[in-house]
């Protein structure tokens, strides 16, 4: 069992006090429909309020079933915490996608920085993960109508993580959402080490209703329109439910926001002597470099004196023929003392930035959609029900992240070559295209079909034994299309076939004549199209599975009541497989961010469960159950066993103490065994070492001179993970004032093996810190003791030459020892009914992540990382019911963390910074501030058929800062839950047809 609570109201001075000063708790509770019998009867305590209804205590309903048990329960309350929300109020909130909602509660944690859809190269443009608990979005077991779906077919997390995508689920058709955060393997087996979100679809419906809605964001983009039509009809022994959702939103792109025009929107603590003397360089949008040395750390900004290439400057007005795009820069560099800028500087020729460096980059997708979904009942007789539901969900997201760009990604094209047509040597070039050049042909589509296919029987033996055999199929499929490189092609275009060879200075260069007039004037889209590639990389997945639930709510009594029990017996069986463009990876084919996943693979799974719910007197009930899971496939995985046990005692009236203790299983992911040894070309990265090696603080992802090849696959000897978890707390009514309780519960996770995917960042900056003992900021390296197993694995796992340069990385999941988290929710609700003024409902909830501890091998210190994350997350409602009009007032905040550089160096007046331990060096201790938003929701009754309304979302239009030392594209501190797209207003019209 579970204790369910419904997100309700709290005054509107707890809303601000919850947003302001965050140690307030909240809770609130009701019923839901049957997740496993969507036909039981049930009441909503949040659609009573609706009507008038005066609040009541905990009642006896008639086979209630929420996530958290199978068994019917004759109380709203149990053992563990599950917050629910319907579907109208995720609404009124004003999101207007079952994600974003989701996202936003307390005890979801925002997705790591590979997860962002605006992140440079990321695929997957439709799909989003929830992370509950900050465990990774694979520990989160999602539900539809109770029932496993099939996992999304791409990987994500740059080819790492399997994942279920709850983008694709229409908000629409959700009746409401459950969600349990805590772990529960012994109920629902694997991936339900953080919790389980429950997502219930409409059943029940009679008449004909369509509503549509449209707006988008005050600021420019993200243009939104929606239109539902849901019917139902019925007789004597059937009900027929249909339901059709058409939803279309724009991209939100870079050049909505005008603050994310170039490099030189980072923060003012990144700008180094070169950019505090001369103004920030813009990143180089066609250049090309001359004769001298070249700089491979930072190719086409050269950083001192015979470190780097001159360039080659553009003939005049070149680089203003591309309109706005490019202009002329003159880029020169200042020599440096200690932490002195010396006089002097160094003019090293111009090129043509780009001014607008991600203008062209899409900060939101967009995203079309067309949904339907049908589901229906018919009854033999009063003991058996038939059941079937079918729904389809297409769509298409657009994106772009970056536009195409020719310059030297592999070795057998022309770099460090004669250019006969300007007599120099070209040591590095680059040249940007642009979206005028391309037309239309530089975004990035994907295109989904996701159905799912359930059918069964159901109904009642031998008088109170309930029993429900259902069948069911799905199947997720992706073609994504993108813009691809034919790189020899380019070359071809640009610079011809080679012309031979020359020596100069006894070095032998081949030679190429530079086409000067295709490389510093716009080309048109039909010289485009004769390099151009389009590629396709498709991937599938989909599950089958047979489900037996037996229940019985009093399989016989004891002196203290009846004893309920449960059975549920799983057949499941999944298959993946990554198909990406046939075409392959080489230089005349190529995925534009160097991407080549493959791999596929399947696994047959068998369970059985069981749980009892057992009281012990008339004021204490003990719940226990327990599960085997057996595994087939190609990872150790073989017999899981997992249980659980909780406690629910009501000493005196309006009081419920409860606790929870139980243990998880997770088998390792698809995607951890099964994706194959795959290749991408990286050059577009970080290197820590070299940063640590000239004191470069800001270590900025740029283009570099040397690319490399980063191996990556999944392992077959990865060791399932198994873990742990607990709860406490209790539900107070409080006495005297009627429809006021407050809750607060404690939970706590452990996972052992927890498997953790080494990915290139994670690699690079492991191996830096095992060589130097320091990181970036110069601060210690404290993550794994120096000379450890993992620090010599993490050295060999990245190759480099005599100069240091990297020839390849590999990375790949591997188990780590431990993994805690633990924390605080906490809710505090009010509802007021009053004869004049209306009713009111008013809620609070609160969470506070006290600890996330972690190590990689046991000799590695225990570290508490919850200053690297939000620690606490407030979510507050207001909402008030008055004859035809219904307003809701939604307030989140979303607790500060650390800046970035926290704990290294400020930045000296001149841009230096100094090492920690330089006399001149004062540590930075900066924070970025807490979230806050608000948002607004009004609707009216004209009559019985016709209701409007209208949603604003982010009230006061704000959007994430930029904070001091931010630097890099992704300048806004997103793990807040901040974003690009400010104010939106939807306006909606509601006609009831019948």
């Amino acid at each position: 069992m579970s204790k369910i609570h419904v997100r309700r109201g709290v005054l509107a001075s707890s809303l601000a006090l919850a947003l302001f000063a965050p140690h307030v708790f909240a809770q609130t509770s009701t019923t839901s429909t049957n997740s496993t019998n969507p036909q039981a009867t049930t009441q909503s305590a949040s659609s009573s309020s609706q009507q008038g209804a005066t609040p009541q205590k905990a009642q006896t309903l008639d086979k209630v079933v929420v996530t958290g048990s199978r068994i019917p329960r004759s109380t709203i309350e149990g053992p563990a915490p599950v917050e629910i929300v319907t579907g109208e109020q995720i609404k009124k909130e004003g999101f207007t996608t079952l994600w974003e909602f989701l996202d936003s509660m307390p005890q979801v944690s925002a997705p790591d920085f590979a997860n962002r859809v605006s992140t440079w190269g990321n695929s997957a443009v439709n799909a989003r993960v929830v992370n509950l608990r900050n465990l990774g979005p694979d520990h989160t077991l999602l539900l539809i109508d109770g029932h496993r779906v099939t996992d999304y077919p791409m990987p994500g997390d740059n080819g790492e993580t399997t994942f279920q995508n709850y983008n694709n689920i229409p908000i629409g058709m959700v009746d409401h959402v459950e969600v349990l955060g805590s772990g529960a393997s012994s109920i629902y087996g694997s991936d339900a080490v953080a919790g389980v979100i429950n997502v219930i679809l409409k059943k029940n419906y009679e008449g004909d209703d369509i509503k549509v809605t449209a707006g988008g964001a005050t600021m420019g983009g993200r243009q939104y329109g929606d239109f539902l039509y849901t019917g139902g009809r019925s007789g004597d022994k059937w009900h027929l439910m249909y339901t059709y959702e058409h939803t279309n939103r724009s991209p939100l792109w870079g050049s909505d926001r005008s603050y994310t025009d170039s490099d030189a929107d980072a923060g003012y603590g990144a700008y180094n002597p070169i950019d505090r003397e001369f103004g920030f360089p813009r990143s180089p949008g066609i250049f090309l470099n001359g004769p001298t040395s070249f700089n491979s750390t930072n190719p086409g900004t050269p950083g001192s004196p015979g470190a780097g290439s001159a360039y080659v400057s553009p003939p005049a007005g070149s680089c203003s023929k591309f309109g706005n795009e490019f202009s002329q820069y003159n880029y020169k560099s200042v020599n440096t003392s200690g932490d002195s800028v010396l006089p002097g500087a160094t003019n090293w020729g111009s090129y043509c930035q780009q001014n607008a460096l991600y203008e062209n980059w899409v900060l939101s997708p967009g995203y079309r959609a067309d949904n339907f979904y049908v589901a229906g009942e018919y009854d033999f007789s009063e003991a058996v029900q038939a059941y079937a539901s079918i729904g389809l969900y297409t769509n298409t997201g657009t994106t772009n992240t970056q536009l195409p760009e020719f310059g030297p990604a592999f070795g057998s094209l022309p770099n460090n070559f004669y250019d006969q047509t300007s007599g120099q040597i070209i040591t590095n070039y680059g040249r940007q295209l642009t979206e005028a050049e391309m037309g239309t042909m530089g975004n990035t589509h994907d295109y989904e079909t996701n159905w799912d296919i359930h059918t069964g029987l159901r109904g009642t033996v031998f008088d109170n034994w309930d029993w429900d055999f259902n069948l069911g199929t799905s199947k997720y499929i992706v073609h994504e299309d993108y813009t691809a490189y034919n790189y020899q092609a380019m070359s071809n275009f640009f610079f011809g076939q080679q012309l031979g060879t020359t020596t100069i200075g006894g070095t032998t260069y081949p030679v190429y004549a530079i086409n000067s007039q295709r490389w510093w004037n716009p080309i048109t889209p039909a010289e485009y199209s004769t390099f151009a590639a389009g590629g396709e990389n498709s991937a599938v997945s989909w599950m089958n599975q047979a489900t037996l639930n037996l229940t019985n709510g009093e399989l016989f009594n004891t002196w203290a009541g009846p004893v309920g029990a449960s059975w549920v017996f799983e057949a499941n069986h999944e298959v993946y497989s990554l198909a990406p463009d046939p075409r392959g990876f080489s230089v005349t084919f190529a995925d534009p961010f160097f991407n080549y996943y493959t791999g596929g693979g399947t696994r047959t799974r068998f369970s059985t469960a069981t749980e009892f719910r057992v009281p012990l007197a008339d004021t204490l009930t003990w719940t226990i159950s327990g599960r085997i899971d057996k595994y087939d496939d190609h990872s150790s995985a073989d017999i899981a066993k997992t249980w659980g046990t909780g406690i629910e005692w009501r000493p005196i009236d309006g009081l419920l103490v409860r606790g929870t203790y139980g243990t998880n299983f997770h088998a390792p992911d698809m995607q951890a065994i099964y994706l194959q040894d795959s290749v991408q070309t990286v050059g577009n990265y970080a290197d820590p070492l070299q940063c640590i090696q000239t004191d470069n603080r800001t270590c900025a992802n740029y283009q570099h001179s040397n690319y490399f090849n980063q191996y990556q696959g999944g392992s077959y000897n990865l060791l399932p993970e198994t873990g742990h978890s607990w709860t406490y707390g209790f539900v107070w009514d409080i006495p005297g004032v009627e429809g006021l309780s407050f809750s607060a519960d404690y939970w706590h996770m452990g996972v052992n093996n927890a498997i953790q995917w080494i990915g290139l960042q994670q690699a690079l900056t492991d191996e830096a810190g095992c060589l130097t003992g320091l990181q970036v900021s110069g601060a210690p390296y404290i993550a794994h003791p120096l000379g450890s197993q993992y620090c010599q694995e993490a050295i060999a796992n990245v190759v480099r030459d005599a100069a240091g340069n990297i020839l390849s990385v590999h990375t790949g999941p591997i188990n780590i020892a431990e993994e805690y988290v633990s924390g605080i929710d906490s809710s505090l609700v009010y509802k007021l009914s009053t004869s004049n003024w209306g009713n009111f409902k008013f809620d609070l909830n609160y969470t506070n992540n006290l600890s996330f501890k972690q190590r990689t091998d046991l000799s590695d210190p225990l570290t508490n990382t919850r200053y690297q994350y939000p620690a606490t997350k407030s979510v507050a409602n207001v909402n008030w019911y008055i004859n035809k009009w219904d307003f809701t007032l939604h307030g989140e905040r979303t607790g500060g963390m650390r800046a970035a550089n926290y704990g290294g160096c400020e930045t000296l007046p001149n841009g230096i910074q100094p090492s920690l331990g330089d006399p001149n060096c004062v540590i930075y201790t900066g924070n970025v501030p807490g979230w806050v938003i608000f948002s607004t929701a009004a609707s009216y009754n004209i009559n019985d058929k016709v209701k409007v309304s209208l949603n604003v979302s982010n009230i006061f239009n704000k959007v994430g800062p930029i904070t001091e030392y931010a630097g890099g594209f992704e300048f806004i501190p997103e793990q807040q839950g901040d974003d690009y797209v400010g104010r939106e207003i939807f306006a909606t019209v509601d006609w009831k047809i019948d």
